[in-house]
């Protein structure tokens, strides 16, 4: 018996070999999802909250509790190059991403395309913001856009970033992700967000550099974390002096416009980028401990993505905000925490059931 292994199984074993083994677990990275969900969430309950963002305190509180898919998108990032650098497989990174990612989408989609394309509003969403009648043409609108509810614009955005995956691992090893994301952060900073979250390129182009500070932080760890534990009080305070200063002269939210009109720069993508930061130093300091809230809701946090939207949306989409609380015009940052903890844990319990009814099939459905 010829006991040699042949070249290519040699040549398979040496480049295992060469590969570097994945990293350890982080508990403050897992604790940063949880906060992010909650912060997602956040943006979408001041309505119900009966919230009215009229003072200058209002606006500022505003401003640092909205866009909290800075977050969200920096910690993905860091979590691409921490998880998947080390084992890389487009094929099947792509293929993970359309079954449990756009799948659960369209599948949560549908019922609502449904809705906007029969009874939908008046005037219907498709009719009112593209002028498109045709049912086919008008259902593809909604897939694009992310349209049919509250938030679902992240995943046509998302899996455009998926997509260019190989662009960043090519930047990965050549070291040049901040050569690239310094650029395109002043690029997002003019550019905004886009009016109603429908163009997906330019919030592609927004939320890019966001993503690959994340992968730079991860792959240069140990010295992004020795500056944020050193600098992240000063970073507070220049976040919130960024919020302050936007409340003051450019009103509350994020500033969503075309993407070549020409105004202020957006001030609270930097404020995010500060406030990701320090989050992250203080977790930091607590890395050792498993925090179980947080850990129960980073694990549940994209299936609590796509549930709540059914409970906020139709607050504003089909009832136009009714005061169910009977707190119109008189809630606040407070009330809208009281809401968005109810919401999320609404969204956490039926993710939960959906989980004990599908079992690992629910991650077609919800995503986990």
């Amino acid at each position: 018996m010829d006991d040699k292994l042949p070249q290519d199984k040699i040549a398979q074993q040496q480049t295992s070999a060469q590969k570097p083994p994945a990293k350890a677990f982080l508990n403050s990275i897992n604790h940063f999802r949880g906060i992010a969900i909650i912060f997602i969430v956040m943006a979408h309950c001041y309505r119900p909250a009966g919230w009215q963002i009229e003072t200058f305190a209002d606006k500022a509180w505003f401003n640092l509790m909205m866009n909290g898919t800075v977050f969200f998108v920096f910690i993905s990032g860091f979590l691409f190059h921490h998880v998947f650098y080390h084992r890389w497989d487009y094929k099947k990174y792509m293929k993970n991403k359309s079954k449990f990612v756009f799948l659960p989408y369209l599948l949560l989609s549908l019922p609502w395309i449904v809705w906007h394309l029969t009874v939908g509003t008046d005037p219907m969403m498709h009719l009112q913001m593209a002028d498109i009648s045709a049912p086919a043409a008008a259902a593809s609108w909604y897939v694009i856009t992310g349209r049919t509810l509250t938030a679902y614009w992240y995943i046509p955005m998302g899996m455009m970033l998926f997509a260019l995956s190989p662009w960043v691992m090519y930047l990965i090893r050549k070291q040049q992700v901040l050569y690239y994301a310094i650029p395109l952060l002043l690029i997002a900073i003019m550019i905004h967000r886009p009016i109603s979250n429908l163009n997906a390129i330019q919030s592609l182009v927004y939320f890019l550099p966001v993503y690959l500070l994340g992968v730079w932080g991860s792959d240069h760890r140990n010295k992004l974390f020795a500056f944020i534990d050193r600098y992240w009080l000063a970073m507070l305070f220049a976040a919130i002096a960024l919020a302050l200063i936007q409340a003051q002269f450019f009103g509350a939210g994020t500033l969503n416009k075309a993407p070549f009109e020409m105004t202020v720069p957006d001030l609270m993508l930097p404020q995010k980028l500060l406030l990701t930061l320090v989050i992250l130093a203080i977790l930091n300091k607590f890395e050792h401990i498993s925090i179980m809230p947080l850990q129960k809701l980073a694990e549940v946090s994209f299936a609590i993505y796509f549930i709540h939207p059914w409970l906020t949306t139709p607050w504003w989409m089909v009832y136009d905000s009714p005061d169910l609380f009977g707190i119109a015009n008189n809630g606040n940052i407070f009330t809208t925490l009281l809401v968005t903890l109810t919401v999320v844990a609404i969204s956490y319990v039926i993710a939960i059931i959906i989980k004990k009814c599908l079992n690992k099939r629910s991650r077609y459905l919800i995503g986990w």
